[in-house]
């Protein structure tokens, strides 16, 4: 007789992969009600047919150590549970075949480094002593990562959830979750067909399927399925089960021991889509999809160079298996924007074996907490932009993950597909101009206007045209094509709102300008904003063109029930940005406006007129710049754009690698990279935006944190090499230990060397002066080089210029 179904959880799981089943594990030993379903059995979507390599280096330190974790759980869940995992930490090897994947790789250590990792490169020889079957044609080198392995998934899943069990979670398979079912805005419970349950929080980790089911309760997840290849061979001699695992990026394959076999697979430069005409079959089950032999030939064929006794071993299997991916290539993990108590950990782009059971743990930590505890910003779900998920668009990005997955990971790679979704208004304009384009949330950004953009660790060619256009931001004149996303707050109470919500004070009269920042109850910073006051009751907040999902998640589910109001008006308006010393001349021309300090002072707006168009001036500049932001009605932009350009002596257009050198050498911070919900303004030296006579979230943690003083603190630093070039993630080293990472870089050219920004830990008595006077290096390529540390802006402390 089966089981029958709790009628009240506080975890409803739905889905029984190995991410489902690791929530649930570390729900039920933190001693919460769980329930999982599953609509088959468990492990049957693509967990079962995951090719189980494990890794610790990951994209981002805390997905490392989360990575780490994960390893060293499959490593004493048997211990605990009596269910062997099939873990083996035989280490991997990655063989480099070019210059400039050697490059990459050493990037690659330097950042395993600083995040506690072992790794080191090898001599060719050395990896062949590891790995006997290997020809060594064409290598350049290689590298050891000693902590890395595999595992057996479905062993994984079913000791993970055996764990759940022991700690009191209930698992039900074939059990399909009918409907999450919604009352006033939140989750309360799940519907099978056994009936209600009643759940507190429900948690979507249904894998491939998290697309098609979230829509139909409203909630969008961006994802599709893909293609993925892999065979087995026949037993070969010299395939022990001490073989660490084998990757040969530059031939986009990889290699497994199995059993005294060889699992070979492949993440493709041109990966496939899987579309199924009337989406996932209702009857997928341990289901294996038609494999293209032909499709994988060329990864064959180099695969029998490479290891010269598969030329005499037969094949076994040919093996075509659905995965997912997003479109950005990171999964998703949390809640959903304005939907109480709705989870989701889906997405995980191949990598949900080695990154579900530290997935399973944050998000566990993260309901039973009620907020994040630790920064999880990269994978947050919340970073969702609802538009951007048609089936043709995730489709397609997610054939463009696969294919990048053992591509090169160049500093300034720009995807290619799925592309020009959102345009501002002169973008035909722009890029007639030579603009050569970046994409951020979909937005068409230019990063430069020149020559063709190509890719390298090295100065390269289009470096000119960077390198001109900050030149005449720092010198001249300069016109760039910013992109917000804006939000109308409106309201009888918006001021009190808002003065709650925003560290900085908000009690300031129309055409007032402030920065400030949005913070949780624990201090760190969830939104980077400048709000400008529109009247007495209505307020304009806007966030940088990434942060834009973040910023209105954070607006709306604070406000809520209120009565005071916030819309989404990011498309009503373009923004151009004229900066430059020659900004208030060239403007005053076009304007007829008084825009002298006494008469325009900055932190302020104003309503203008360019040639016969309206425009909110805004006085504030990221570049560090005499300047002013035209933020334009979206019908009158191209007007405004023309009127610019058909000026006497025009400004340069400039792009967003100029602004991003500029605003660096400045110090200026960047949410999602140098600050976020996990970083607050002690240490990230933010207190000036902080008005302590008011009442805000987070201020009593502020207030303790400046009191005890921060175990960290963000610096500037500028390389005293100029030939060093950093791209961000690069380890700090101070008096040769590693005391933190770069969190943004770029090459400063108006000081002469590459500069960035990041956090260093900080010793208790040690004085700001004494951290920033000590005696720093930065990590590039496994090479220290010596850089100056700063607390202040390396161009124009004293912000004369800006004011000016």
């Amino acid at each position: 007789m089966a089981k029958p179904i709790p009628t009240d959880v506080q975890v409803a799981i739905i889905g029984g992969g190995i991410v489902g089943c690791a929530t649930a594990y570390h729900l039920a030993k933190a001693g919460w009600s769980v329930a999982l379903f599953e609509r088959k059995k468990l492990t049957s979507g693509t967990t079962w047919h995951a090719a189980g390599l494990v890794s610790e280096t990951q994209g981002v330190p805390i997905m490392s150590a989360l990575a780490k974790y994960g390893l060293d759980l499959m490593e004493s869940l048997e211990e605990e549970t009596g269910q062997n995992t099939g873990f083996k930490r035989n280490g991997s090897i990655t063989l480099a075949l070019n210059d400039a994947r050697m490059e990459e790789l050493r990037r690659k250590v330097d950042y395993a480094h600083g995040c506690g990792i072992q790794a080191e490169e090898i001599p060719p020889e050395a990896a062949q002593d590891r790995w006997p079957l290997l020809s060594l044609q064409d290598a350049k080198g290689a590298f050891w990562f000693p902590g890395d392995g595999y595992t057996n998934p479905i062993d994984t899943t079913m000791a993970l959830a055996k764990g759940a069990r022991m700690n009191g979670a209930q698992i039900f398979e074939d059990t399909k979750v009918t409907r999450v079912v919604i009352e006033g805005g939140r989750t309360v419970g799940v519907e099978t067909a056994e009936g209600l349950v009643r759940a507190e929080h429900v948690v979507n980790a249904t894998g491939m399927w998290a697309r098609e089911f979230g829509l139909e309760h409203g909630v969008q997840i961006p994802l599709h399925y893909t293609n993925h290849y892999y065979v087995v061979t026949d037993p070969i001699e010299g395939v022990t089960g001490d073989l660490p695992v084998l990757r040969v990026m530059d031939e986009y394959a990889y290699y497994k021991e199995d059993a005294g076999k060889l699992l070979i697979g492949c993440s493709e430069p041109h990966a496939t889509p899987w579309l199924p005409k009337d989406g996932l079959p209702e009857h997928f089950e341990f289901d294996e999809l038609p494999c293209d032999e032909e499709h994988l030939y060329p990864i064959l064929e180099a695969a029998m160079e490479r290891v010269p006794a598969l030329g005499t071993s037969g094949i076994r299997k040919f093996f075509n298996g659905p995965e997912c991916f997003t479109p950005d290539a990171k999964h998703y993990l949390g809640p959903v924007g304005d939907l109480k108590g709705y989870w989701m950990a889906t997405g995980f782009n191949s990598t949900g074996i080695q990154n579900g059971p530290g997935a399973g743990k944050a998000l566990a930590e993260w309901i039973i907490a009620g907020h994040m505890t630790m920064d999880l910003t990269d994978v947050d779900s919340r970073r969702i932009l609802p538009g951007l998920n048609a089936r043709s668009y995730t489709a397609t990005k997610a054939a463009e993950t696969l294919s990048h997955a053992y591509g090169m990971h160049w500093p300034y790679l720009r995807k290619t597909e799925a592309r020009g979704l959102r345009r501002t208004p002169y973008y035909t304009q722009l890029k007639d101009a030579g603009a050569q384009f970046g994409s951020a949330n979909g937005w068409e950004r230019p990063l430069y206007y020149g020559r063709e953009m190509t890719d390298g660790f090295g100065r390269e060619p289009w470096f000119d045209d960077w390198q001109a256009e900050h030149v005449v931001l720092r010198e001249d004149l300069g016109l760039i094509d910013l992109t917000f996303g804006r939000f109308i707050v409106d309201g009888v109470d918006a001021e009190a709102q808002m003065q709650h919500l925003c560290g900085a004070n908000l009690a300031v009269p129309p055409g007032a300008l402030v920065y400030t920042h949005m913070f949780n109850a624990q201090g760190g910073i969830e939104a980077d904003v400048t709000v400008a006051r529109l009247s007495g009751t209505r307020f304009l907040v806007m966030a940088s063109a990434g942060a834009e999902p973040q910023c209105e998640t954070w607006l709306k589910t604070n406000l809520a029930g209120s009565g005071v109001s916030v819309v989404n008006v990011t498309s009503s308006e373009a923004t151009l940005a004229v900066m430059g010393p020659r900004s208030r001349d060239f403007l005053t021309a076009l304007s007829g406006a008084d825009l002298s300090n006494g008469a325009f002072p900055f932190g302020t707006w104003q309503d203008l007129h360019i040639g016969h168009s309206p425009v909110r001036a805004q006085r504030i500049t990221y570049v560090g710049e005499l300047g002013w932001e035209l933020h334009v009605p979206a019908e009158f932009a191209q007007q405004v754009f023309e009127t610019l350009m058909g000026a006497d002596n025009p400004p340069r257009l400039c792009g967003g690698m100029a602004v991003d050198s500029c605003r660096i050498e400045k110090g200026f911070r960047h949410w999602g990279h140098d600050i976020g919900p996990h970083d607050g303004p002690v240490e990230s030296g933010l207190t000036f935006a902080c008005d302590f006579d008011t009442d805000f979230i987070g201020k009593p943690a502020i207030e303790a944190k400046r009191a005890e003083g921060a175990d960290s603190r963000l610096l500037l630093f500028k390389l005293d090499d100029p030939e060093a070039l950093v791209f961000g993630k690069e380890p700090i080293l101070r008096d040769g230990e590693i005391v933190g990472r770069l969190t943004s870089a770029s090459f400063g050219w108006s000081v002469g060397g590459g500069v960035g920004m990041g956090y260093v830990s900080r010793s208790d008595g040690a004085s700001l002066k004494d951290l920033a006077g000590a005696s720093y290096q930065i990590m590039v390529a496994g090479r220290a080089v010596s850089a100056t540390a700063s607390l202040r802006a390396l161009i124009d402390p004293s912000n004369d210029r800006m004011r000016g």
